[in-house]
């Protein structure tokens, strides 16, 4: 049998039972009422009769049944109580429903409690005549009991009395049930609906393969509700992220503060972020895409995020960007020294011997005090055959680049590697060309300096620098004044910063200066 079959068949019988048993107690309750009521008023009827006079004089003085016969018929013509008796101590009846009984004694039982001790009460068994309500009461007169009068009301107007209010209490039970089940329809076609009238094995199936699926896939996934709680991770998102089954139902802010940070910006503006280069962790970093999540209404209800974490990709790309930057190095140097040795030819072949002489010692010593500054000053051949290769690209480039001779860089912060501090210098600097190469005589001063608080990085250009309307943007993914490029450079290094918890100022001096400064150890 279909669920929605099931569940209409289950609604209905649980409101059928639940209205069933309202109605039989109900019907019980006003039966049992009614009857409280009759009694009551039969024995209010019945004390009546026994405080008149002509009824106590009758009984205690003569044995005239017609004067008690008809008095009780006048009563009985007013009221709907035609069962009345009057009897004496000896059980005979003064007055009966039927007129040929009179003058013989009461058999119809219930009489001993009022003709032996007096007492006045309503009995609700049945007798011979099949009476569902009797109010016995004691006749006294002069301080004696001289009698005793019976009032009772036939069953067959106890329940007509009942039927006349039965009838549209009946009317309501039919009513409700029909409702009931009519609402059941609805509620298991709308439950239907919901699943999208998948049947419990189907959903089970359903669930076991989505499970086995994200569960086996290498990428991570991790989804969050609106209210930033985790909700779901599968296997390799545990691995990456170092979390465990615990922490299901966690707020987010357990993980990494970028990758929170890019997570929640996405759950509040609503727009899907893809492929998005994440720190999370001193030489991790991840590449994640975070989408929107919505359930079958359309209503957004969380955000996805699948990734997957870079480090070894990363470390293979920096491989093989290294040997292009060292080719275009090479390349730039390769120039750089043609251009050289076509001018000290020139010099030779105009006989201006004293002039290529100079030109040759000017040479030598910008290229020994710039291999004395990167050999004696920069510790870490990376980060010097960097600024090497930028400053022939520079050259290249009719760029003057100098670096401080100043400079001292013996430790890298433990935030950081020196292949960031690469991304970071690598971006600053390539920045500056780029803008440069559009004016004459640019100058780039690069600093290096370490101590035991931390690494500072100066880079200077005297190009235009960066206008206050684009400043505040600048770090945001995606954002470039440049045509074809992507505007990754300036947020990546955001997001080494920030994880090591140092500092980006930028400020103008004839040109824009970037003074960054990560400290040697996170708070």
């Amino acid at each position: 049998m279909k669920l929605q079959n099931r569940l209409m068949i289950f609604f209905s019988a649980i409101m059928i039972l639940v209205i069933g048993t309202i109605g039989c107690v109900t019907y019980h309750h006003m039966q049992v009422s009614l009857e409280e009521q009759m009694g009551n008023n039969a024995m209010d009827l019945a004390v009546t009769i026994s405080s008149m006079d002509i009824i106590e004089k009758t009984l205690a003085t003569t044995n005239d049944y017609e004067v008690v016969q008809n008095t009780i018929d006048d009563f009985s013509d007013k009221t709907r109580f035609q069962y009345i008796i009057v009897m004496d101590m000896e059980g005979i009846k003064y007055s009966y429903p039927y007129g040929n009984t009179l003058g013989k004694k009461y058999n119809d039982g219930g009489e001993e409690r009022v003709l032996k001790e007096g007492e006045s009460y309503v009995s609700k068994d049945r007798n011979k005549l099949i009476t569902a309500i009797r109010a016995y009461v004691p006749i006294n007169y002069e301080g004696e009991q001289v009698g005793a009068v019976v009032v009772g009301l036939l069953t067959d107007t106890v329940y007509q009395e009942l039927r006349t209010q039965m009838f549209f209490f009946k009317i309501t039970i039919v009513v409700g049930i029909i409702i009931g089940i009519i609402s059941a329809a609805i509620l298991s076609n709308s439950i239907k609906k919901t699943i999208f009238g998948l049947e419990p094995k189907e959903i089970a199936l359903l669930l076991g393969q989505r499970n086995l699926v994200l569960q086996s896939l290498k990428d991570g996934i991790l989804a969050i509700d609106n209210d930033g709680k985790i909700i779901f991770i599968n296997k390799a998102a545990k691995k990456i992220l170092a979390l465990n089954d615990d922490d299901l139902g966690k707020d987010i802010s357990i993980l990494s503060k970028n990758y929170t940070d890019s997570m929640v910006e996405v759950l509040r503006k609503r727009i899907p972020i893809y492929n998005q280069e994440i720190k999370v962790g001193h030489n991790k970093t991840l590449v994640s895409s975070h989408t929107i999540l919505t359930n079958h209404k359309d209503e957004i209800i969380g955000v996805v995020s699948s990734f997957n974490d870079l480090t070894e990709v990363k470390h293979m790309a920096e491989e093989l960007t290294g040997a292009r930057k060292m080719t275009c190095a090479l390349r730039a140097q390769n120039h750089e020294f043609m251009n050289k040795l076509h001018t000290i030819s020139g010099l030779i072949q105009l006989e201006e011997y004293d002039e290529a002489i100079e030109y040759i010692s000017d040479i030598s010593h910008e290229r020994q005090d710039v291999s004395n500054i990167l050999n004696k000053k920069i510790s870490n051949v990376h980060i010097a055959g960097l600024l090497l290769a930028k400053y022939n690209k520079a050259t290249e480039a009719k760029i003057s680049m100098a670096i401080d001779p100043n400079s001292n860089m013996e430790k890298i912060p433990d935030s950081v590697t020196a292949d960031e501090i690469c991304s970071i210098i690598g971006n600053l600097i390539e920045n500056s060309i780029d803008e440069l190469v559009k004016y004459e005589n640019g100058k780039i001063f690069v600093k290096l300096n370490s101590d035991e608080e931390g690494l500072h990085i100066r880079v200077k250009d005297n190009g235009p620098g960066i206008s206050k309307g684009i400043r505040d943007k600048i770090f945001e993914r995606g954002f470039t004044t440049k045509s074809g490029s992507r505007g990754f450079g300036l947020n990546i290094i955001k997001q080494i910063v920030d994880y090591a918890e140092g500092s980006i100022d930028i400020s103008q001096d004839n040109g824009t200066v970037w003074d960054i400064f990560i400290p040697m150890e996170r708070s």
